[in-house]
């Protein structure tokens, strides 16, 4: 059971529900196999949707990110928000335990890297199987170090010579510096997401499709940016944002739109739990 003084294990994964998947899959997936076996190991348990609670910004989930000492992945269902936030605790070579459904398919830049897996159907004999599992796999990556051949390290993978590291300012501007690096992410994210919209289109189609998913990708981006806005007036832009992308995810003829449609809505989800 863990106590106030637990140490926090960060918790990358789905939050809303997946194409695919049962409505409330990775919310079984959390609350039956993730948080018990973090509180097995010591830990407390954190998503990002559970961060607003304590007032805390986006600036310091992000700082949360990087800075616990331990995280779990969920790779199931290939969220590209959840390999972005993956890509940017590996960036920094901090320790995280990797879990995926049984059947996932495997991702070519990380299948090196060790992973647990666990039945989709979470029979009750399976769950205190993964439990007992994961526990012993965060115990292991916590206390293993500096042991390349123990951690789950892309830096170490491929022998790089330092991992990431937030800029040293003087004058105790370290808020500054992840406040920038915050920036510049936003602004990776958005291009690797309309990078992969335009891999998966098909031509001559969905150009109208497109248009409207940079336009409202570009109209969350300055919501979240927009510093002067009250919480009531932000709150009642990110819900009709959200009224107006499900509006066209529910009109795309293709697939590959409809998903992309669902992970912008997964990211106005995310916005919304930060304001409120």
């Amino acid at each position: 059971m863990t106590t106030k003084d637990s140490k926090e294990c960060f918790i990358i994964m789905p939050i809303s529900d997946a194409e695919g998947y049962p409505t409330g899959h990775f919310k079984h997936v959390y609350e039956n196999i993730i948080y018990p076996s973090c509180e097995m190991a010591g830990y407390q348990a954190v998503r990002a949707d559970e961060i607003k609670a304590t007032n805390l910004i986006h600036l310091d989930i992000l700082k949360r990110l990087i800075d616990t000492p331990i995280a779990i992945c969920d790779l199931s269902s290939r969220n590209p928000n959840v390999l972005f936030e993956l890509g940017i605790r590996q960036a920094f070579d901090r320790p995280v335990v990797l879990i995926q459904e049984v059947g996932t398919p495997k991702i070519f830049d990380i299948a090196p890297l060790r992973y647990l897996e666990y039945s989709k159907e979470m029979k009750y004999h399976d769950v205190l199987r993964i439990q007992k599992e994961l526990k012993d796999s965060i115990e292991a990556t916590a206390t293993a170090g500096a042991d390349a051949s123990s951690v789950n390290s892309i830096v170490k993978l491929l022998a790089l010579n330092s991992p990431a590291k937030i800029p040293d300012l003087k004058g105790g501007k370290e808020g500054l510096a992840i406040e920038v690096m915050h920036a510049e992410m936003r602004e990776l994210r958005k291009m690797m997401e309309l990078t992969l919209f335009e891999r998966n289109r098909q031509p001559r189609r969905g150009a109208i499709t497109a248009i409207e998913y940079e336009r409202i990708s570009n109209t969350l981006e300055k919501i979240q940016s927009t510093k002067r806005t009250s919480t009531p007036e932000r709150m009642e832009q990110l819900q009709m944002l959200m009224r107006e992308t499900e509006e066209l995810a529910m009109r795309c003829e293709e697939k590959s739109d409809h998903m992309h449609f669902r992970h912008l809505m997964e990211r106005i989800h995310r916005a919304i739990a930060e304001s409120a």
